[in-house]
């Protein structure tokens, strides 16, 4: 068990991105300029306002410009003067404070630089994938075009003329390729036992499975190459715990949080890892122990996360994090072989993990749009999006409840009229990156500046939210 913890433990103490330790260091060699006594603090802090597109540290590296401005003007004039002779103590201070500076948004710039390397991954993925699809159109097209003697079919009219019938083909091939799979989803579903159903059968995870999860999960079955699929797997393995940790610290009473040793200053302080969200739901799970009138606490405590010797899934997810773990750090596999025996091996986990999770589909989470009071009653019709499924298209409820809530609020339904809200855990955001309405998690919280980083589960975008970070004030301050 001390040995499960300390590999637990091990991607909060030496690597705060996906990318392993190697790449960190790499893209830290800024920090080196910040060691010149102030000279050239503000080329450092210039260069990663830039790189990771942050203002605010452009307008650092402004300030420590200044202040080299103020100490290279005299002593480039008159260097024996009293006005030089003062500048050279603040311009050491600024130069030591820089430096202090540098490693304190260390962290925030690696984990802006790894979601803008991954924005533009995205966007190439998008581009490569537009081409194939146009390289595939005039692949179909030009054997129709180079044979326009073909015989006609047998039903066609004699007197259409040879020119009707390329213009019929043309219309057809221009079609988008992806406008049958986009339109799948709702075919199934209206389907009614005809001998078309096969083909258009769909995971009932991409349907009843909770947004944040189940997108993740449908972007497994599009990958082929086997390092791609590998990554994706562990990505979705931490969404996974990332998510039932949300749903536990939402579940769980204010009052409860010290019994399970939850702190959130040390849980996003310097970024929430796999490890710690496995934690988060470990102790929230002693807890829930004594949650008998809420069935989906008490699901979760019967997962066994707290005792993987005693728990298939919490066996499953503790060896996920150890793969999560060596991958991060370049011990993962490194020749296709091995990628692709630990990738099957990673799938089995997760379907495993996912067929236990089954209790989610029951307990929906609901997007509040708007609502009306029922006179009759002084209750509230809400008006929601069901966020169940991969998504686009999602279902549009209207459901009682005693309670108003804000327009945006995320609200875990336990029936009979038992709403959980979500806020500040899960909220949901149209996405500043991709423009997408995106659910988010907190991934880091920095109380000094009051501001909590976002991460999204279905991308892994960005975003930065103030009001989060005075809820969690508040609750730091209750406990």
């Amino acid at each position: 068990m001390l040995r499960l913890e300390l590999l637990q433990r091990e991607t909060s103490s030496v690597s705060v991105t996906s990318r392993g330790r190697r790449w960190e260091l790499f893209h830290s060699l800024w920090v080196g300029w910040t060691f010149t006594l102030g000279l050239f603090s503000w080329v450092a802090f210039f260069y990663i306002g830039l790189r990771a597109r942050r203002i605010r540290w452009v307008l650092w590296g402004l300030l420590y410009f200044v202040v080299f401005m103020l100490f290279a003007v005299p002593n480039g004039n008159d260097p024996d003067s009293e006005i030089a002779r003062a500048t050279v103590g603040p311009m050491i201070v600024a130069g030591f404070i820089s430096v202090v500076h540098a490693f304190l948004v260390r962290t925030d710039y690696l984990l802006r630089l790894e979601n803008r390397m991954q924005e533009a991954a995205e966007t190439d993925a998008r581009l490569r994938r537009r081409l194939e699809g146009e390289y595939r159109l005039g692949a179909e097209e030009s054997p129709q075009s180079e044979s326009p003697e073909q015989p006609e079919p047998s039903g066609s009219p004699a007197t259409g003329g040879g020119s009707e019938e390329p213009d019929t083909h043309e219309k057809a091939a221009t079609s988008p390729p992806n406008a049958a799979p986009a339109f799948a989803p709702v075919e199934a579903k209206v389907s009614s036992g005809s001998a078309t159903d096969g083909p258009l059968h769909r995971d009932p995870i991409l349907d009843t499975y909770p947004l944040p999860i189940a997108f993740s999960w449908a972007l497994l079955a599009s990958l082929r190459d086997p390092r791609d699929r590998y990554r994706e797997q562990l990505r979705h393995a931490e969404n996974m715990v990332t998510f039932l940790g949300s749903l536990s610290l939402a579940l769980l009473e204010k009052q409860d949080y010290k019994e399970a040793q939850i702190n959130p200053k040390r849980l996003w302080g310097t970024g929430s890892t796999f490890g710690s969200w496995n934690r988060v739901v470990q102790g929230s799970s002693k807890v829930f122990r004594k949650y008998e009138d809420n069935p989906l606490a008490s699901a979760i405590q019967k997962l066994g996360v707290d005792s993987p010797e005693e728990s298939r899934f919490g066996a499953d997810v503790a060896a996920l994090i150890r793969a999560r773990n060596d991958y991060s750090h370049g011990r993962g596999p490194s020749i296709e072989e091995e990628v692709v025996v630990a990738s099957k091996e990673a799938q089995e986990r997760l379907e495993r993990c996912m067929k236990t999770l089954s209790f989610l589909a029951q307990y929906p989470i609901r997007l509040i749009q708007d609502f009306d009071l029922d006179r009759s009653s002084g209750e509230f019709w809400l008006k929601c999006l069901r966020l169940s499924g991969d998504g686009p298209g999602f279902s549009q409820e209207e459901v009682l409840s005693r309670t108003a809530f804000p327009n945006g609020e995320l609200l875990l339904d336990l029936g009979d009229q038992n709403w959980v809200p979500l806020y500040p855990f899960i909220i949901a955001s149209n996405c500043p990156h991709c423009r997408y309405r995106e659910t988010y998690f907190i991934d880091r919280w920095n109380d000094r500046e009051s501001t909590s980083l976002m991460k999204s589960f279905e991308r892994g975008h960005l975003e930065e939210r103030s009001d989060v970070s005075e809820s969690l004030a508040t609750l730091t301050s209750e406990h």
